[in-house]
């Protein structure tokens, strides 16, 4: 094997290693903790009774990937933490690789390990939401648009168009990172590429076509993603409230990245030169980037180093460019939604927006390649093991719902109570959607869910599996279940009991349960 090859076969095998570990960490760390899935995974448990082109809230991707998944493995919290991780995993991977265009191989993957330590992709990366779903399909658009600024041909053109669809297809946010990567590419100045117009062409096809279905299923389902997404696009701040949401949203997402700049704070005080040393602080000559002046002064072959490092100074100051233009333009956009047009934003909305910050700020240090490495593990290790401890504190001493709520031991309770009135199995749950999603979990069969007991929400059900088979109507504990659940066939439901139960560390979960009975002369097939 050349110099080059073994090099870049461990810095492939490093990479891994450090994905798989933090994938490997955050999917068991809340199987241990959580005694019922988050509110999101629930969710996605419920919607993935059935294949469909879109779901109440959201586009059908996750949903879809959740269900192949089921059909391998069966349901289960873990899959649903595995599954989340997997979708991390795959964007940390990416960004590695979007790294490796702008920076030699050692700071590549430094980069990899201080992105690793954002915390929405640690503490938050086992939630299976659209966002979390949403973070490979950017990385790999913007590897994609990196790529196409350096000249590749029409396969990276179709390839960011197909990102950009599967983004869109996982939710609507992604249009905000379509608008970052064509304004990265504008900058970069690719329209001066030969056969622009041909490919730019194929890019818009890959990108619209396969929205197609869902856009047939919006209007088949009067739009209901829209109305979901309206509550937050529509709402129509007034000036001091645009302000104040503002500011509380960027304070939010300097939190979640907390953990990677802390880790960058001590890669930095790591590697700092004492003020004595000779030539301390003293910029290092380079006609090319920085990392390739350190590279020539630390000795490395340039044979080691990737074919990016040998592009003129020109492409290399553009595909840096491009970088900074896709890691800040999503965030700046929904600074500029929020001021402008009065969008009151989600804090979660930060997930996929600062995604490639801690790779911008990497790709700016100037520190030296062979003495950091070890230092940016030793950072790295340092803030996933404090985010370790914060999530094992909070589940001691400041639960949450889905830290104390015991949903197998519940769910048990909730099968005797049924047996004990009805025959035959559990077929359908009605009740708030994270409550009966989570009981539904654990009751043998898996049943289906209707959440919040609005048939909009699982169109899928037949409306005749409620009349022949009955169903296990779940309610919490403040108010009767008819107050709760909009159902009619709620207020005729019998055999109203509450039932309790306790999680490992003796917290007590309580609900109602009530039985709708099948209709008389019908039969549960």
């Amino acid at each position: 094997m050349t110099t080059r090859g073994s090099t870049q076969f461990r810095g492939t095998a490093f990479a891994l290693a450090v994905v798989l570990a933090c994938a490997l960490t955050w999917t068991v760390l809340p199987a241990i903790l959580l005694s019922a899935p988050h509110g999101d995974n629930v969710e996605q448990l419920n919607w993935s009774q059935a294949f469909q082109w879109g779901y109440f809230k959201h586009p059908p991707l996750p949903t879809w990937l959740l269900r192949v998944a089921i059909g391998v493995f069966g349901p289960s919290a873990p899959l649903t933490y595995a599954l989340a991780m997997a979708c991390v995993a795959a964007a940390l991977m990416l960004l590695w690789l979007c790294a490796r265009q702008v920076m030699e191989p050692r700071h590549a993957l430094m980069a990899l390990l201080v992105s690793s330590a954002n915390y929405y992709l640690m503490g938050r990366g086992s939630f299976l939401n659209h966002n979390t779903v949403m973070l490979p399909f950017v990385a790999a658009s913007a590897w994609a648009a990196l790529r196409i600024v350096r000249g590749a041909g029409w396969q990276m053109w179709l390839l960011l168009g197909l990102a950009q669809a599967l983004g869109l297809l996982t939710k609507y946010q992604m249009g905000l990172i379509v608008v970052a990567n064509a304004a990265a590419l504008l900058a970069a100045g690719v329209y001066r590429q030969p056969r622009f117009g041909a490919h730019l062409l194929l890019a818009v096809a890959a990108t619209l076509v396969p929205l197609i279905p869902h856009a047939v299923w919006l209007a088949d389902h009067q739009f209901s993603t829209f109305e979901y997404a309206g509550h937050s696009l529509l709402a129509g701040l007034d000036p001091v409230h645009r302000l104040t949401a503002c500011a509380s949203f960027l304070a939010q997402q300097v939190a979640r990245l907390a953990p990677a700049l802390l880790a960058l704070a001590l890669l930095i005080a790591l590697t700092r030169k004492p003020s004595h040393a000779p030539g301390a602080g003293a910029p290092e000559a380079s006609e090319g980037t920085p990392s390739e002046a350190r590279s020539a002064k630390e000795g490395s072959p340039q044979a080691s180093l990737p074919a990016e490092a040998h592009l003129p100074s020109e492409a290399r100051s553009a595909k840096e460019g491009a970088l900074a233009v896709l890691a800040l333009t999503p965030l700046a956009g929904i600074v500029l939604l929020v001021l402008i047009a009065g969008v009151a934003p989600q804090n979660h909305w930060g997930s996929t927006s600062t995604l490639l910050i801690p790779l911008l700020l990497v790709s700016r240090l100037r520190i030296d390649a062979r003495q950091s490495l070890g230092a940016a593990c030793a950072a790295t290790v340092v803030c996933h093991a404090v985010a370790i401890a914060w999530n094992v504190a909070v589940w001691r001493v400041d639960p949450g719902p889905h830290h104390r709520f015991a949903a197998r031991a519940l769910a048990e309770l909730a099968q005797r109570h049924w047996s004990s009135h009805q025959s035959g199995p559990i077929r359908l749950v009605i009740g708030p959607d994270w409550e009966a999603g989570s009981i539904a979990l654990y009751l043998p069969g898996h049943p289906a869910v209707l959440p919040n007991g609005d048939w909009r929400q699982a169109p899928w059900i037949d409306r005749d599996l409620l009349s022949g088979c009955g169903a296990l109507v779940i309610a919490r504990e403040n108010l009767p279940p008819d107050q709760q659940l909009s159902l009619p066939e709620v207020a005729s439901a019998r055999d109203l009991a509450v039932l309790k139960a306790t999680d490992s560390l003796g917290r007590e979960s309580m609900i109602q349960v009530a039985l709708i009975a099948p209709a008389p002369g019908k039969s549960c097939r």
